[in-house]
């Protein structure tokens, strides 16, 4: 899965995304969520931007409403770089934003990402969705992990 991914993320290998979303089909479960939610990018100049690719094609594939609309970024620099946990919580709450709260409540939502690093980034959004989205229940899924919690 992680190759995959890189493919898609820094190849801009269309092919790969296809391959990602058949890998998916092991987690049984999906078609019973209300919505499908991507993490929003950091990176906003890439070319290719895996996270909402993958969310659509899973969302068509299981037939599950994807809101790419929900959560914004308004950040303006990565947060690779930044080791410190507290400065990296401070900005993704400054920069992570819920737009249309009421569009998630009472919802059972699938929080979707690339890559899981420190956890910071989903446990932000997924504050957001349960405090000021008030939704029911909210489900995380990425599609690979960094061998360094950087």
């Amino acid at each position: 899965m992680g190759e995959l991914v890189y493919r898609l993320k820094y190849q801009s290998d269309m092919e790969a995304l296809a391959e990602i979303v058949v890998l998916l089909d092991d987690i049984q479960s999906i078609e019973t969520f209300d919505l499908i939610v991507p993490v929003p990018p950091t990176n906003k100049n890439r070319r290719v931007q895996p996270v909402p690719l993958i969310a659509r094609a899973l969302g068509e594939r299981r037939n599950v409403e994807v809101r790419e609309d929900l959560l914004t970024n308004d950040g303006d620099a990565e947060l690779k770089g930044i080791s410190d946990p507290v400065e990296r919580n401070a900005r993704l709450k400054q920069a992570i934003k819920l737009n249309n709260p009421g569009a998630v409540a009472g919802k059972k939502v699938l929080l979707v990402d690339d890559l899981f690093r420190s956890g910071a980034t989903l446990m932000v959004a997924t504050d957001l969705l349960y405090r000021t989205g008030k939704a029911r229940d909210v489900f995380v899924l990425t599609m690979t992990k960094t061998r360094s919690n950087r």
